[in-house]
């Protein structure tokens, strides 16, 4: 019973984990709050900076936000971090809770805009829109309905079988699109100007109209693509959010988020048809047909002069910072190829004779520079190779010759690195509370220098050096766009090169000493070249994406990163192609590609030009207090449950209706999360979870940080008996004289008390727990007939006791798997678990009893104490184009002689070898491979059923050969063996809940007999069908 409880926990438990917030665990900050007047910051004393502009900004675009949904929501909970390298904002909207990263966005997929002003507006847009749009209440994020079915029990000593079928699947009280939301959190209100349709925006959009690649309206509802596919949700959101503002009046905004609201509305194609007349379909293919003849028409003229040289980085969506090696031989570049993620960059070598490419170091995220004269090359990386276990950027050295690596800075967040042309220093950005600068080491890592001094939030972009290595040019940034600034490398003469109304980025000066950069001045991104001392200007390229990043080598030759409707590619212009570009073949901007949005007046309530022209150098004077731990308000999950797990039960007694109930403190240094259910026959499951994750004093000081758990469980079934009098087996068959039936209630209460910690490096841990487990079998009262006093007489109620057991376990667990867009359905890496157990048991194994007169029947105990040890190693290993192959090895020993099989391993059933029933394999020992192919037989379906959205569809075979027993290990050929396939689906249901549906079934090649209780069980040569709908396939 407990091992199928705890299985059904935890395969219905990712209900939970849908809204766990992300969370690394950092006891060592010290955490204090601001209030405003309607929200509260929680922050770290590093970030104070941030967390006061925070709270400004927030108080400020409230009125405008809520205005436009007419709702307001309750306090809002800021939580802002600058622990990690990291840039990004999270709304938990079930739990009026935001967090805000420090570190300002620098993605290449986006332009330059006032971090905080941008992501708080961004966030509080999605708390109140998405709030606005619940069925029911934030405390009631899903109902919840679940289904149960289980094996044919068979064996006479279970209650019943293992699950062969887990179904839960939730009915969302709140069903928005991921391109509305996202694209109304950055529409925000206009005239605010935090976000707009900037040149980035323009690019993505205009390249997919003008190669027909635009995502499909049911695309758009989604997540769960690459980056490049992420990010054009939000960017094609963004464009027809603005779209049906400027058609059909912004508040239809508003009107669509109420219909969203409408309990029977699932889609966001009936709020439209309620609200614009239209369905989706309708609207997406108008807006489709506008900005595909708009675009079309203002790159008639540019089309017929373009300027582009060759791509010769075409593999993958992010080739980024090339640069020449001294003899303009070879580039250096970032790139993802191969990679789902622009995350997951590398750097590479690109013979430009040849074409022939190598890798030279992977997981580098940011420009790479050699140093002259030599065969090295300088990067940053990201690492948690410090005592704090951070992610955090740091300098790196790559020798070419000897292939080796070496680390020079330690601690510095130092990025985006260039080296200087006498090749002594290394110029790079690093960021503090929200605040870039620029820094500067020696070439070996050492003597750090601040040049820059910035302290309110200003941003630098891609130091680097003048070719006299007297000056630095770099990207500036305070509100919207990037200008070209220069100081001194001592510190002074901050001047500005280029700021004017356009965007410029990417510095850098060429061999010939020119200044190249990348402008929008012509809506498009491209490369110029400008003579400083004269001001001669000319455009290099002329493209209908975008040019980026410019390098050039001593023939004149340029290589840039050139954005096109699949992505960024590494782009080569010879010196000799160079041509004039003329400006009547430039793209005609027009500013914005939509009509002018149709704003609500409320906007006429608040200060816009007090909001436009913001100070956020000054804040109001907060009173800091330390955080004394706030929670969220408790979540509910109702879920009904169909629970087959007994066919005795009616119907009625089949139904099991619970809850779910969860809350966490703001900083998730401790939550709750429990839940119960219970049947008309009052069989009932209860558990609870606390979870802490903060200092403990002592333990803490060792440098340790445990995160711990205590955990609750207590389960109840009921089952008829026989009870059986004047029992003789001499013969080997039970015979009695006379048995009567009474209703048993079984019960299993647990305590566990765990904690879990990393163990050297990341997704490596060590958790030690120990448990306590109480097994009670009640026998109701009945009455029976005695031969000795010839009269009926009453047997009262009574408990067994059956098992007192004590366990230490420790686990220690290890998982490295390749991130990618398959990675649920078809994961590539590897999987380590190892479990050692220490288990102290008092237990009834031959259900016998002595009478006790003054507390009635005792049962006699038998010591089991014992240690045991279970193995598992999984491997996935990739063949190319979404094949695997798969290899599982289990093997488990209990040490010393054979205990009672009420403590065996079970080697069959859903969660192991599938070809037999859970428990038709179990013993004292245990050994089992499997190996399967999985493969891709439907990829991108796209393809939607009401509010089921169906993406992906893999199938995979497979075969096993394992066996359990006590004693001596027999031969392989008495092994069980047996083969099976397995189909999954991936879906998602109401564009926020991930679903996956498989189907799983096995074949038995041998047979399994078993004694159990006099009675022989037979198990083999039969097939096992499994199934389930559940949030991931995790099973």
């Amino acid at each position: 019973m407990k091992k199928i409880h705890l299985f059904v926990l935890l395969s219905l438990f990712s209900s939970y984990k849908i809204f766990a917030q992300f969370n690394e665990y950092h006891p060592e900050y010290d955490w204090y709050t601001i209030k405003g007047k309607n929200v509260e910051v929680h922050y770290h004393e590093e970030a104070e900076r941030t967390a006061r502009v925070v709270a400004k900004i927030a108080d400020e675009v409230w009125g405008p936000i809520t205005s436009l949904y007419q709702y307001e929501p309750d306090k809002v909970h800021y939580v802002i971090k600058d622990i990690d390298d990291y840039s990004n904002g999270a709304t938990y909207f079930f739990d009026n809770k935001i967090e805000i990263w420090a570190s300002a966005l620098d993605f290449d997929l986006r332009g330059t805009h006032n971090w905080l002003r941008n992501v708080i507006t961004h966030e509080f847009t999605h708390m109140v829109q998405i709030q606005a749009a619940m069925k029911i209440s934030r405390s009631i994020p899903a109902i919840y309905l679940q289904f149960l079915n289980y094996e044919d029990k068979r064996r006479p000593d279970i209650l019943y079988g293992f699950p062969n079928f887990v179904a839960s699947y939730p009915v969302a009280t709140v069903n928005m699109p991921a391109w509305f939301a996202e694209g109304t959190a950055q529409y925000q209100r206009k005239e605010l100007n935090y976000e707009n349709w900037d040149s980035h925006r323009d690019m993505i959009l205009r390249c997919y109209a003008l190669d027909d690649k635009m995502l499909t309206w049911d695309e758009m509802g989604v997540f769960g693509k690459t980056s490049l596919g992420n990010e054009s949700v939000y960017n094609s959101g963004f464009a027809l959010t603005r779209y049906i503002s400027g058609i059909y009046g912004e508040d239809k905004l508003r009107l669509i988020t109420e219909k969203l609201g409408k309990l029977t509305n699932f889609t966001v194609d009936a709020a439209f048809k309620d609200v614009l007349g239209k369905d989706g379909d309708e609207i997406y293919d108008e807006w489709k047909d506008f900005i595909t003849k708009d675009y079309n028409a203002r790159t008639s003229g540019l089309r017929n002069n373009l300027v582009e040289g060759e791509q010769i980085g075409k593999e993958g969506f992010g080739n980024f910072y090339p640069v020449f090696t001294e003899d303009g031989s070879k580039v250096f570049y970032l790139s993802n190829k191969g990679m789902d993620y622009l995350s997951l960059t590398s750097l590479y070598e690109y013979n430009l004779k040849s074409g022939e490419e190598k890798l030279i170091s992977p997981k580098v995220k940011t420009t790479a520079s050699l140093i002259p004269g030599t065969k090295k090359i300088v990067y940053s990386k990201l690492d948690d190779d410090n005592p704090r276990w951070v992610n955090i950027h740091d300098l790196y050295v790559y020798d070419t010759e000897t292939e080796e690596e070496t680390r020079i800075t330690f601690g510095l967040r130092a990025n985006n690195s260039f080296v200087s042309n006498d090749g002594k220093n290394i110029v790079f950005v690093y960021q503090k509370d929200g605040t870039t600068n620029i820094g500067m080491v020696n070439i070996d890592g050492k003597n750090f220098r601040r040049i820059t001094v910035f302290e309110n939030g200003e941003q630098v972009f891609n130091p680097r050096f003048s070719p006299d290595d007297s000056f630095i040019v770099f990207g500036f940034a305070e509100g919207n766009g990037q200008d070209i600034y220069k100081i001194d490398t001592n510190g002074t003469n901050l001047t500005a090169v280029l700021n004017e109304k356009y965007e410029e980025r990417n510095p850098v000066f060429g061999k010939d000493g020119k200044f190249y950069y990348s402008s929008d001045k012509t809506g498009i991104f491209n490369i110029y070249r400008k003579d400083l001392e004269t001001g001669e200007e000319t455009q290099i390229t002329n493209v209908t994406g975008g040019a980026f990043m410019p390098a050039t080598d001593s023939y004149g030759n340029i290589a840039y990163a050139g954005y096109t409707s699949s992505g960024y590619k590494l782009c080569y212009l010879k010196n000799e192609n160079l041509v004039q570009v003329s400006p009547e073949y430039s793209y005609q901007s027009g500013g914005v590609i939509f009509t002018d949005e149709k704003a609500k007046g409320d906007i006429a309530n608040f200060n816009i030009d007090y909001l436009k022209n913001y100070n956020d150098r000054e804040t109001p004077d907060y009173e800091k207090k330390r955080y004394s731990g706030s929670f969220t308000k408790i979540m509910a999950v109702p879920f009904i449950r169909y629970d087959n797990y007994s066919t005795g039960n009616t119907t009625l007694e089949k139904f099991k209706p619970g809850v779910y109930l969860m809350s966490s403190d703001m900083l998730n240094r401790m939550d709750i999360f429990a839940g119960g259910s219970i049947n008309s026959r009052m069989e009932r499951d209860l558990f609870l979870q606390f979870n802490y994750r903060n200092k403990l004093p002592l333990i803490y000081n060792l440098g340790l940080k445990p995160e711990l758990s205590l955990e609750l469980y207590s389960i109840s079934r009921k089952a008829d008996a026989d009870i059986m009098f004047n029992v003789d087996s001499t013969s080997g068959t039970a015979i009695a004289d006379y048995q009567l039936k009474t209703e048993v209630a079984y019960n299993l209460f647990e305590f566990d008390i765990a904690a879990k910690h990393r163990l050297f490096i990341e997704n490596s841990n060590i958790e030690f727990r120990y448990i306590y487990s109480r097994y009670t079998s009640t026998v109701g009262s009945f009455n029976y007939y005695s031969f000795v006093e010839e009269k009926y007489l009453n047997s009262p109620a009574f408990n067994d006791v059956y098992l007192k057991g004590s366990n230490f376990q420790i686990k220690y667990t290890f998982s490295a798997e390749m991130p990618y867009i398959d990675s649920d359905i078809n994961p590539i890496g590897m999987e380590t678990e190892i479990t050692y157990n220490y288990e102290m048991n008092k237990f009834n194994s031959t259900q016998e009893y002595e009478y006790d007169e003054s507390v009635g029947y005792i049962g006699k105990y038998t010591d089991f104490d014992f240690h045991k040890l279970d193995f598992l190693q999984k491997n996935y290993f990739s063949l190319g184009k979404g094949h695997t192959l798969n290899a599982t090895l289990r093997a488990a020993t209990i040490f010393g002689p054979t205990v009672d099989d009420f403590f065996d391993f079970y080697l069959g059933g859903l969660i192991g070898m599938k070809a037999y029933p859970f428990y038709a394999i179990s013993g004292n020992e245990l050994g089992w491979f499997n190996l399967s192919y999985r493969f891709p037989l439907y990829r991108n379906i796209d393809s939607r059923l009401g509010h089921i959205y169906i993406d992906k569809i893999f199938m995979s075979v497979y075969g096993d050969i394992g066996n359990a027993w006590n004693g001596k290990m027999p031969s392989l050929n008495k092994f069980k063996k047996g083969a099976g396939a397995e189909l999954r689906i991936q879906m998602n249901s109401f564009y926020l809940f991930p679903t996956t549906l498989f189907f799983n079934a096995a074949y038995s090649f041998d047979t399994v007999e078993k004694v159990v209780r006099r009675e022989t069980v037979k198990y083999g040569k039969e097939w096992q069908f499994y199934g389930g709908i559940l949030f991931d396939f995790s099973l």
